[in-house]
């Protein structure tokens, strides 16, 4: 994979297609680029697309510590720049949908749309009362047991038992192989994120698709403005892109010419 380099840290990404507006497509926490590439390869014949592993993952380089909300968002800009992408659409699943979120909302101009694939979007107290009991204990886990704790939340949380659990299981082994140093360094920017209000300031065009488990509080959903555009899949658990790309793209693709 080609790689650039912003203060230090070498961001690897694939580059497919041509054509506009271009796509930078952002995978979730513990993930790799390969979990976005059915979009990818749906997208690339009419639109130029890149999908990065973000720092900490993949074939990025994992620093000690920078996994601020400002330091993704960073890395999104540096993309953006260096490889020109002029005002892409933003597709993040789960937590690259958040970083994504954060950026299009303070940086509306450089972007033309957001698409977040089964992101949260809660209050600051809820997605605490959601994850802290799961970063508590991976906090006082051994080696040995932050690899169990992490697959049993991926597999008990992150799947619906109509997934295909040969994919499930691989997901949930190759999340489990992140540092533990990234999965903790995250955790302070996942549970300071209020993803709800964030949603409400946000002003470019939007898409938000759940999931069968979705992270999403009915609630604030019922408070987004009319920038934004949400849809469900049927039968699917958090990866929806992987294990239900015949619901996801046909949405994707008619938002794109909304808001292309």
């Amino acid at each position: 994979m080609p790689k650039i380099s912003r203060n230090g840290v070498d961001l690897a990404y694939v580059e497919q297609g041509a054509g506009e507006p271009a796509i930078l497509l952002l995978h979730g926490m513990a993930c790799v680029h390969e979990h976005m590439m059915p979009l990818v390869d749906a997208f690339a014949p009419t639109h130029r697309c890149v999908a990065f592993d973000l720092r900490g993952h993949g074939e990025s380089s994992a620093p000690h510590d920078a996994y601020s909300a400002d330091d993704f968002g960073a890395d999104i800009a540096f993309f953006i720049d260096e490889l020109g992408l002029d005002r892409p659409i933003l597709i993040g699943h789960s937590f690259g949908g958040s970083v994504a979120l954060i950026y299009a909302r303070a940086h509306p101009e450089r972007v033309r749309g957001l698409v977040m694939l089964d992101s949260g979007l809660r209050s600051r107290a809820t997605i605490g009362a959601d994850l802290n009991p799961f970063y508590d204990a991976l906090r006082a886990a051994t080696p040995e047991q932050y690899k169990v704790i992490v697959e049993d939340f991926c597999m008990t949380r992150l799947f619906d038992p109509v997934d295909d659990q040969v994919v499930a299981r691989r997901i949930a082994q190759q999340m489990a192989q992140v540092p533990a140093h990234v999965f903790l360094s995250m955790a302070a920017t996942v549970t300071a994120f209020d993803s709800a209000d964030t949603a409400r300031a946000c002003t470019v065009p939007s898409l938000i698709i759940q999931s069968c488990q979705p992270f999403v509080d009915p609630v604030e959903l019922a408070t987004l403005p009319s920038n934004w555009h949400e849809g469900r899949v049927v039968g699917a658990g958090h990866f929806i892109q992987l294990l239900a790309p015949d619901q996801v793209i046909p949405m994707v693709r008619r938002f794109l010419e909304l808001a292309g």
